[in-house]
């Protein structure tokens, strides 16, 4: 059973890497494709609904550019919430995941075609719906519901996700600019199909994973608690909003206000973002190494008290905004303030999010599970909305009052976490 979990295990991760690479990369480039695509107007009058978009909304240019790009991020964002429904009460996980798949797919190869740019967008956007969610509710399948390894099956699939999410750009980005982009979505085609055979592979004719069953009655399980799960949703919400403003207001901040010399050459603000992705793989590993020698000193800890010691890390890196924007005065900011923040924020998410996403799926029986990890997706989405409603506020607060704001948010989403344990509710149900 352990062999066969561990095929699944990495099956999945890989499946999901090329997937998310193929994401990543189409949105690393598409406003850069869109800008230049519609500085000729023939080429915009040429694509499938574009000139009624651009009547509709009064704009043009790099407007334009960012309605359909925040669209397409918006609707994939909240795809894996409708994904995650017609997972569990229509078309099943394992069916959802193909389609989900198969629909991004050929949004990619589509993309080829300038013509139907928009519902290639939308392919891949709603297919990314089916695809993420219910991929996650069949690895939390390959556990039983209060297996100590959950929390590290999760912790590989979010490292999965994140060395997806350094490479992908980086190919597609390089082919775009300097090939084409046409070059561009045919990689991103590519690396999408490839994630859909990995899956396809390994788990044909394998319908549900080896421990995706309904709970026992004697498993512990009485019911799903609710009220739990939405401050969970509510913290995870909270904890996400400063690293939403990583390529936002944050990367304003650095542009204008930080001291990027080395040598008496200045490196491009962008490059902090990139030394973000490498934060973060280096961040999981990490964090990975240091339970695994915690847990083999002092036994296993729930998912709710890592993601607690990862929400702690999340409020420090915040704090260190606020202490860099109080000291600035009329100094540019030290570069070092800006990497100990990302630090800090991607530590603490290394251990929030795998562990959230656990905690959502052993919450529901196999019936609802791709419906609960929508619910961790859409916290997700709820953070990214609030971050972008701050990140409208830069211009006019005073850079502390802005950062403070930031860090009274991960705070909220500290003591959230800190004060309900649901696996704690788990064990007693489980006793009595």
């Amino acid at each position: 059973m352990t062999q066969q979990r561990t095929r699944g295990l990495l099956a999945l991760c890989s499946s999901v890497a090329f997937e998310r690479a193929a994401f990543y990369g189409l949105q690393g480039i598409l406003a850069l494709y869109l800008a230049d695509r519609l500085d000729d107007e023939g080429m915009q009058a040429s694509i499938w609904l574009l000139p009624a978009i651009a009547t509709m909304t009064g704009t043009d240019g790099l407007a334009l550019v960012g309605i359909i790009t925040g669209a397409f991020v918006s609707a994939a964002a909240l795809a894996p919430a409708l994904g995650g429904i017609l997972a569990d009460r229509l078309m099943g996980i394992h069916r959802a995941i193909l389609v989900g798949g198969g629909m991004m797919g050929v949004g990619h190869g589509l993309l080829l075609l300038d013509y139907v740019l928009l519902p290639a967008l939308g392919l891949i956007a709603f297919g990314s719906g089916l695809f993420k969610g219910p991929a996650a509710a069949r690895l939390s399948g390959l556990y039983t519901q209060d297996a100590p390894q959950r929390v590290e099956g999760f912790r590989l699939f979010y490292l999965a996700i994140n060395i997806a999410g350094l490479a992908g750009p980086l190919l597609t980005g390089t082919l775009g600019e300097r090939v084409s982009w046409h070059a561009a979505f045919a990689v991103s085609c590519a690396l999408m199909l490839a994630g859909l055979c990995i899956y396809h592979h390994r788990f044909a004719g394998r319908p549900e994973a080896p421990t995706e069953r309904l709970p026992t009655q004697d498993s512990g399980i009485r019911h799903t608690n609710l009220a739990g799960l939405a401050l969970l949703w509510w913290s995870v919400a909270f904890l996400t909003i400063p690293n939403a403003q990583l390529t936002n207001a944050y990367l304003t901040w650095v542009s204008r206000d930080f001291e990027r010399s080395l040598g008496g050459w200045e490196f491009p603000a962008s490059w902090i973002i990139a030394a973000d992705g490498l934060l973060g793989l280096l961040a999981l590993a990490g964090s990975g190494l240091f339970w695994r020698m915690f847990e083999r000193r002092f036994g296993s800890l729930p998912p709710s008290a890592k993601a607690t010691a990862g929400a702690v890390f999340v409020s420090i890196g915040a704090g260190l905004l606020v202490l860099a924007s109080a000291i600035q005065e009329d100094a540019r900011v030290p570069v070092a303030w800006g990497l100990g923040f990302q630090l800090c924020n991607s530590l603490g998410l290394a251990n929030v999010l795998p562990a959230a996403m656990a905690i959502f799926g052993q919450s529901s029986t196999r019936h609802n599970i791709a419906t609960a990890m929508a619910g961790f997706y859409l916290s997700l989405f709820a953070g990214g909305l609030a971050s972008t409603w701050l990140a409208s506020l830069f211009p006019s607060l005073p850079i502390t009052t802005f950062w403070l704001l930031h860090a009274a948010c991960a705070l909220c989403g500290t003591v959230g976490l800190a004060i309900y344990r649901p696996d704690r509710d788990r064990r007693h149900s489980t006793k009595a």
